[in-house]
This record gives C-alpha cells, sequence and structure tokens, in this order.
C-alpha cells in the first residue's frame, strides 16, 4: 500500500525568493501524504519567512544553516538523519503536479531493482529540459559538447549529444543512465547502500555521481513519463552565476577524475581536464560580455 509508504521532500534553498514558497505548496498538495524539510543555506531575502507562514502543522520541518553549504551537503543533513521509505529531492524552483510524486513511487514499488528515479521536467512555457534524461559525459561526449560537434552533425549517433530531454520520451517508464538532480525520487533502503550524495561537489555534478555509484551498486536509474514537475531555472542559481559556472566545470573535473582516471590513459584526461578548462573559459567570457553589455544599456 502506497499510503503506508513515508516520503520525506528535501529543499534545499538559497535566495530563491518566492520559489521557495511555491515549491513548498506544490508538494503540500501533493496526493501522496509527505513531510517537507526545508534546508537553507543562510538565506537573506525573506523566503524562508515565507515558508513559516504556510498553516502546515507538522509537515514543514525548517533547517537553518548559519553559512552556505551547497547542494550535497544541505541535502544530506536530511538523507543522513531522517528514516524515510523514499526521499524527494526537489530545487526550490521546481514545482510538482499533485500525482507526480505518487506516480514516481508506485513505479519504483513495482520494481525493487529502481534505486533512483525522475520524471518529464519541462520549462514553464512547455518544453522538456534536455536534462531530465541522460546518458553519463565522457571524455569523447565531453569533447564533442566543447567542440560543438553535435549540433554541426545532427542525427549522427557517434557525435550525440549526452543529453536526451530533446528526444520524445515513450509510454513506459525507461531505464537511464542519469537523470537530474532538479528531481530526483531516492528509495531509501538503497540510499542506505549506495550512500549519500557526495560533499565534494558543492553545486552540480553531484547528481551524475549519485546516479553513477547507483548503477554500480547494482541499481536501477529509471524515468517515468507521464508525470511532471516544472522547472523555472530561477532561484537560487541566478543570483552569482559566475560563482554557479566555476563550480559546474569545477564539478565536472571531479566526476571525470573520479570515475574515468583508471579507465584512460593520462593524455586523455589531460585533454579532458583541457576542454573543460577551455568551455569554462568561453562561459566566463560570455558572462562578462553580457554583464558589460547590460550596464552599458542601463546607462543610455
Amino acid at each position: 500500500m502506497l499510503s503506508k509508504k513515508s516520503v520525506t521532500a528535501v529543499i534545499v534553498n538559497y535566495n530563491s525568493g518566492e520559489w521557495l514558497e511555491k515549491s513548498v505548496t506544490s508538494l503540500l498538495d501533493s496526493s501522496m501524504p509527505l513531510t517537507v524539510y526545508v534546508v537553507d543555506n543562510h538565506s537573506r531575502d525573506g523566503s524562508v519567512q515565507a515558508v513559516r507562514r504556510i498553516d502546515a502543522p507538522g509537515q514543514i520541518h525548517i533547517i537553518e544553516n548559519k553559512e552556505n553549504r551547497g547542494f550535497a551537503a544541505a541535502n544530506n543533513q536530511v538523507l543522513s538523519e531522517v528514516e524515510s521509505d523514499y526521499y524527494v529531492l526537489i530545487n526550490p524552483d521546481c514545482t510538482a503536479r499533485r500525482e507526480t510524486v505518487e506516480k514516481v513511487v508506485e513505479a519504483m514499488e513495482h520494481d525493487p531493482g529502481i534505486g533512483l528515479a525522475s520524471c518529464l521536467i519541462r520549462d514553464p512555457d512547455g518544453a522538456i529540459q534536455k536534462t531530465c534524461r541522460r546518458k553519463f559525459p565522457t571524455p569523447w561526449s565531453g569533447l564533442v559538447r566543447t567542440l560543438g560537434l553535435d549540433r554541426v552533425t545532427r542525427n549522427n549517433p557517434v557525435f550525440a549529444n549526452f543529453d536526451l530531454g530533446g528526444q520524445a520520451p515513450g509510454e513506459g517508464v525507461e531505464y537511464v543512465e542519469a537523470v537530474s538532480g532538479a528531481f530526483m525520487v531516492a528509495r531509501g533502503a538503497a540510499m542506505r547502500d549506495v550512500g549519500v550524495l557526495d560533499e565534494d561537489y558543492f553545486m552540480h555534478c553531484e547528481d551524475l555521481d549519485w546516479c553513477m555509484r547507483y548503477w554500480k551498486s547494482g541499481y536501477k536509474v529509471a524515468f517515468v513519463p507521464g508525470v511532471e514537475v516544472v522547472h523555472a531555472k530561477g532561484g537560487s542559481s541566478s543570483s552569482n552565476k559566475w560563482r554557479v559556472n566555476w563550480h559546474l566545470h569545477r564539478g565536472m573535473i571531479r566526476f571525470y577524475r573520479k570515475f574515468y582516471r583508471e579507465k584512460y590513459p593520462l593524455a586523455v584526461m589531460w585533454l579532458v581536464f583541457a576542454g573543460v578548462g577551455f568551455r569554462f573559459l568561453l562561459k566566463s567570457t560570455n558572462l562578462l560580455y553580457t554583464s558589460v553589455a547590460s550596464t552599458f544599456a542601463g546607462k543610455t
């Protein structure tokens, strides 16, 4: 019986503004009973105060950190201390449909081999986000992404993008290499075997790491179509794009080193690191150009 399964939702917040309240409210409206934990990484925008005003006795718990501990460490504060049959990790700028959590848990109950699952993730305009279903990035696919070969040679599997969200999903549950950390449901028993998130990732790539570890531990990662969350891509990630860019590329280097350095020659790994560094510089340059252009536009 699904009604007898305990479900704990975790939202890590950092200056997410009105998005946090929307996310919490959507979870409280879930067709499956659950408890919501908000782990706040020292926000100063009043978002936590807004959640405190929600009338839901016993369903909302707030943990306030005195510093920004990052996404993985903040989630682990709940994952390590709160016993639950299932854990829902959801970004503060995500809202879930009423039946989303129940349908994903139902799919996992039907297949005990599924340790981690997600569903369709859409932009507010309805577009499917490309990262909701993914393959693991490899040195080759990382080079393809850096050089933009996936855009030049479309429909060629040799130069395929490792993000699969652009492909239309099927009707049944699909086993995929990785899902997006914007919304993940973890089976508690499997997580206690696999372990919690790797805190050496501050933000970004810890979801890829977790998916890899689930597969390596003998569990499946699943994508459940037919239900969805809406991810606004706003909130805390947009508050400091320079910092996000740094941690994204730092996390990718950690992922490659952790899972591929014993598999590939040193020369290949150095080429990968150089490619990640090059992509970081490209994005940093674009951020600088955008910032300068915005400044001049504001003065005219």
